[in-house]
């Protein structure tokens, strides 16, 4: 696809490519679009009115955020390939993932087409680093904006290696009509790369949001990009030698994040969500009616705006379609109780961790219909558990999720779920300070410095409305005990499959996925219920080595041979 991306820019022609994203950018941002597009028609703009335009190069630069692509309704794609949840579409990419019967033909489904995404926008901001030296545009806004491609660039390649391992680190432009065959970077250099990519930003980022943009790269958003880049290069997958040095890196960019005094941690786990912006959060896209998906070529319906919702809460109780992606039993198994006691598998909701109630919705969740309180039930009738009239709404006998658990995080329950009326505007969060906190912690652990580590961890689940005990291990205790915790902070946020890949314990924790039974015996007042754990929803959910990595698309093979050899296992 790097050679198609090239070829296709060479028929359309670099004008062509760079209004387009004028057009993407003028829906996004009106207020600049008026001035920008008032100017002159988009047919009589050059590449060179581009590039020495201050509002025109601006537009330009903001166009390029489209980069972030689990902006529209995949964001919890990556999660159906970990222990948190399963996907229940006929087939498919995340559906064969998760079977281990993915192939180099089909496996993009489960990336959001990362290969051809990333290269594609990547070529975007080469163009920009090629053109920007003879730029006549302001300094000052010449200087902001290069940190900010340096940033998008930056992300494009983390997610790049993320899923494929070594790629090729492409920083120039190719010319038109010449050979294209790269070889691949190896990981370390590619890493490198973005460090220092984000170090050249940093100093030139603002401090916090600016022009009310609050979806624009800040010297903290980098510096959290930094902070997981080190964490994943130090971990086992990429760091089988243990190198002592890589997890001090780790630690030292994730304490300076840490420490960042622009933002704090919320006292309120569900407002990091919420519509308006959590102190919290570190880099978010934000969504507007105007700014509904990152990929235009969906049709109009399919924007976060509308799936987000539609997707994840429980059919029959709020207009929707449960074809996506669910929470599992293990993932609720990982939420402890309030004082350490074990969980009471006949009472299972009571003591327990308040982030459950905050992250996923089960039997007998009391949610906030459009402001009415209801209840959800995923009953059977104990009697005749296959009577779907005695049995609960949100029963995958009427419909409901296989599991019977739907995703409450980041879902917005409040609003009008009709069809006609997406109207979900809170963000999607990439970055935010807890996270600063337990990457500190993991690699102070792996360190050595256990105290450190368990400050750390202690803060991030002392918040106001969660107010779970310290943790107080050492050792290997204590990290197992901060996987876990880690786990259940950022459920649904797309960490949980990359640290299971960085970590090396795919086979130790993906299994067979497992849903919830209750049955209701409805021959006593008041009715009793039951709970048995033992449901499995797919056997064939396994692991296999090979899935550490994603292959390389096979077309990309074929364009490129130099690419070769494939990765493990393909």
């Amino acid at each position: 696809m790097i050679k198609n991306i090239i070829n296709h820019i060479e028929r359309v022609g670099v004008k062509t490519m760079l209004i387009g994203i004028l057009v993407l950018t003028s829906v996004i941002i009106s207020s600049c679009s008026e001035d920008v597009l008032n100017k002159q028609p988009l047919a009589d703009i050059s590449d060179e009115d581009i590039f020495n335009d201050d509002a025109l190069l601006d537009a330009y630069v903001l166009g390029n955020y489209r980069a972030f692509r689990f902006f529209q309704f995949g964001a919890f794609f990556t999660e159906a390939g970990s222990d948190n949840a399963m996907y229940v579409g006929d087939g498919g990419g995340l559906q064969l993932y998760g079977r281990n019967e993915h192939t180099a033909d089909n496996s993009e489904d489960f990336t959001q087409n990362a290969w051809r995404e990333n290269y594609a926008n990547i070529r975007e901001t080469n163009i920009y680093f090629d053109r920007i030296v003879s730029t006549a545009a302001s300094p000052d806004l010449v200087t902001r904006l290069t940190a900010e491609m340096r940033f998008i660039r930056a992300w494009c390649y983390f997610d790049l290696i993320s899923f494929y391992g070594d790629v090729p680190l492409i920083t120039d432009l190719v010319d038109f009509g010449s050979e294209f065959d790269r070889t691949r970077t190896p990981y370390d250099e590619v890493s490198a790369f973005i460090v220092s990519e984000l170090d050249a930003a940093i100093p030139n980022l603002p401090t916090e949001a600016f022009d009310g943009n609050t979806g624009r790269a800040t010297r903290g958003a980098a510096m959290a990009l930094k902070s997981r880049v080190l964490l994943y290069a130090a971990s086992a997958l990429h760091n089988p030698s243990n190198d002592r040095e890589k997890w001090q890196a780790a630690s030292d960019a994730a304490e300076a994040a840490m420490n960042l005094s622009e933002y704090s941690i919320d006292p309120d786990y569900s407002n990091i969500y919420n519509e308006t912006r959590s102190q919290e959060v570190m880099f978010a896209r934000g969504y507007t009616n105007e700014n509904k998906s990152a990929d235009a070529s969906l049709p109009g319906v399919w924007t976060w705006n509308f799936v987000i919702d539609r997707y994840y809460l429980p059919v029959n109780y709020f207009v929707s379609d449960p074809r996506f992606t669910m929470a599992i039993q293990g993932l609720v198994d990982a939420y402890e109780t309030q004082d350490g006691s074990p969980v009471d598998p006949q009472d299972p909701w009571t003591n327990r961790d308040p982030r459950l109630d905050m992250t996923i919705i089960h039997h007998n969740s009391v949610i906030n219909k459009e402001g009415s309180p209801i209840t959800i039930e995923y009953h059977y009738d104990q009697a005749d558990p296959t009577n779907a009239a005695l049995a609960g709404l949100g029963s995958n006998l009427n419909g409901g999720t296989p599991t019977h658990y739907n995703i409450l995080k980041q879902t917005d329950t409040s609003k009008p779920l009709a069809l006609e009326n997406p109207d979900h505007h809170a963000p999607w969060v990439y970055f935010r300070k807890a996270e600063m906190y337990l990457n500190y912690a993991e690699a102070q652990i792996e360190l050595g410095n256990d105290a450190n580590a368990r400050t750390a961890i202690n803060r991030v689940r002392s918040r106001a409305n969660v107010g779970m005990p310290d943790v107080t291990e050492s050792g290997d205790a204590l990290k197992q005990r901060y996987r876990n915790e880690r786990r259940v902070e950022f459920a649904f946020e797309n960490l949980r499959w990359y640290d299971i890949t960085r970590w090396r314990i795919g086979d130790q924790v993906i299994k067979p996925a497992i849903g919830l039974t209750v049955l209701r015996d409805n021959t006593i007042t008041p009715a009793t219920e039951t709970y048995e754990y033992d449901r499995v929803v797919d056997a064939l959910r396994t692991w296999d080595d090979r899935k550490y990595y994603l292959p390389i698309p096979r077309s990309e093979l074929e364009a490129s041979p130099s690419l070769l050899p494939q990765n493990p296992g393909y």
